[in-house]
């Protein structure tokens, strides 16, 4: 009994543990308290410092004048908006900055329910913030640092088609054009910038992207909750992603940016330097959750020349082909995390699946995932079954090696395994289950959690109409829990205390609970894989069936009566 008692003890630690190193992997964390930014961090683009010296007069041509001034005397040009749409984009552009005002994807697929409502909108790449620069604002600064012509000055429309749009700003000498143009095919925008200047400029171009964040949460027991949207930078070769309630709010680039922009869950939108630019990046996040990533090129424009500085911007999902076909750097934000190995496989095998298998469904192409994985390790998982029901066959062996050895704990470890030893049985055998399927869930999670193929994917209408989100009326994850409960059932325990059975029983629950608010998608692999786990049990449990005695016949009546 006292090893029993112990061999108890143990299992519930391990149960616990179990448990702990879920809750550490799927719980978001809670967001840390922040320091406060430096002031020149509170504003979307730096104000340039106050001068210490006299301004040199204005007719002094090789130094450019700051723009402030004339902003205040040029009338601002009346805003003006212009929309292009592509196959896969609606885009608004305004001249207000000439920049961003609307993204939408197109498609049924890419579509998000408004807070409390039933209602569904297109996905829009851009969140407009009150006091805030749209996306693609740009900032021209002189050498030392003082706005040539600001991210708030006006532009006017110079000329646009269906899938292009020309803008102009003029200030004191300094023209900035900004062409925009959207790919036919692509989740692309081609972003030109043209700089004239009269007089010799050397300085920066600094092009916004910015959007709203909110702190991670969400848990087991509350609403699931997607990742809120963060800004993000390559640079240097170190990719850097900064949210809101990070512990450091600033991220300066160590190097030559590949890309910046905002990235969310599913989808990015992402700004490209011109190629060999000495490009750098910055990334901030304010307390309210304001997100900046900024962009830096150097710019060099002498007296009457002209500087051409050409962009390109990514804005769609974080679909790998969709990103290496506009530029092969974007995979790099298909953040995968620890199990990104096993979770491109799997990925891999559910594409395979979806895309040969009719009718092209996400939920069939994970379950014929699990029954490929079921296949796979098949020996192993056959192989541990059938130890365990070794096992219970060598239970009354055990029990009179306890009884003879009761005063030597150490005498019966060393009998059991040499018992163990004699009848090829692996006492560890019935944990290489849960050894194999724990590294698939974790990395299934995680595919669920950022593979933007099964964003909104449907399995069942009217029912799971989105696998990457809870089951909304958790019929899965309580028949799942029902499977695990007959799972504890028909598998045999080694040990002669049934409070063992009754742990399975209360994990098998309790895991259920961990599962309504996860992705249906794992919920429904976790399913299936039970079903499957049930079947074979029910197999070996025949096929080990020992033989019965022979029946009772009309023969041996008569030979008892011969013998009479």
């Amino acid at each position: 009994m006292k090893d029993s008692n112990q061999r108890l003890l143990v299992t519930v630690l391990l149960c616990m543990a179990v448990a702990l190193v879920w809750s550490l992997v799927f719980q978001p964390k809670p967001p840390s308290q922040r320091p406060t930014p430096a002031p020149q961090a509170q504003s979307p683009t730096p104000a340039p410092a106050a001068p210490t010296s006299p301004s040199p007069p204005a007719k002094t041509p090789a130094e450019p004048v700051s723009a402030a001034p004339a902003a205040a005397q040029t009338p601002r040009p009346p805003v003006r908006t212009v929309e292009l749409r592509s196959e896969k984009l609606h885009v608004v552009l305004t001249s207000d900055g000439a920049a961003l005002q609307s993204v939408q994807l197109k498609g049924e697929k890419f579509q998000r329910r408004k807070s409390g409502s039933d209602q569904k909108v297109a996905v829009d790449l851009v969140q407009r913030e009150p006091g805030l620069p749209l996306p693609l604002t740009t900032a021209l600064r002189d050498g030392n640092g003082a706005d040539v012509v600001p991210a708030d000055a006006g532009y006017e429309l110079v000329r646009h088609d269906d899938r292009s749009a020309v803008f102009r700003a003029a200030i004191r000498g300094v023209t900035v054009l900004k062409t925009l143009t959207l790919d036919p095919r692509l989740y692309r925008l081609d972003l030109a910038v043209e700089i004239r200047s009269e007089a010799p400029l050397s300085g920066q171009l600094a092009v916004l992207s910015t959007g709203h964040g909110e702190a991670p949460s969400g848990g087991f027991f509350t609403g699931h909750t997607n990742t809120p949207a963060r800004t993000i930078c390559k640079a240097g070769g170190k990719l850097e992603r900064v949210s809101v309630g990070d512990k450091h709010p600033v991220w300066e680039g160590p190097g030559a940016a590949a890309f910046s922009g905002i990235d969310e869950q599913y989808f990015i939108r992402a700004l490209l330097p011109p190629q060999g630019a000495a490009a750098s990046c910055r990334l901030e996040v304010k307390p309210e959750g304001t997100l900046l990533s900024t962009l830096t090129v150097p710019v060099s424009v002498p007296s009457g020349g002209t500087a051409q500085l050409p962009f390109l911007v990514y804005a769609g999902p974080k679909d790998t082909d969709e990103l290496t076909a506009v530029a092969p750097v974007l995979k790099d934000s298909v953040d995968l995390g620890f199990w990104s190995v096993i979770a491109n496989v799997l990925l891999a095998v559910m594409k395979f699946f979806y895309r040969v298998v009719p009718p092209h469904n996400w939920g069939i192409a994970i379950i014929l995932l699990t029954v490929t994985v079921k296949v796979l390790t098949f020996p192993l998982q056959h192989k541990s079954m059938k130890s365990m029901q070794e096992m219970q066959k060598l239970q009354p062996q055990i029990e009179e090696i306890k009884k003879k050895y009761a005063g030597d704990q150490q005498r019966q470890n060393l009998e059991q395994m040499k018992l163990f030893k004699e009848h090829g049985v692996n006492p560890m055998g019935s944990c290489l289950p849960m050894l194999i399927q724990m590294p698939i869930w974790l990395a299934l999670y995680t595919t669920l959690q950022v593979s933007v193929e099964l964003y909104n994917s449907t399995f069942i209408p009217r029912w799971l109409d989105d696998l990457t989100a809870k089951d909304p009326y958790y019929v899965l994850p309580v028949a799942m829990g029902i499977t695990m409960v007959l799972t504890q059932i028909l598998t045999p325990t080694p040990m002669s205390n049934p409070q063992q059975k009754y742990m399975g029983y209360a994990m098998s629950v309790f895991f259920s609970f961990l599962m309504l608010n996860l992705p249906s998608g794992l919920t429904l692999y976790i399913f299936v894989n039970n079903v499957l786990s049930i079947a074979q049990q029910m197999y070996l449990r025949r096929a080990m069936r020992p033989p019965g005695p022979p029946p009772a016949s009309s023969q041996t009546l008569l030979v008892s009566a011969r013998r009479a």
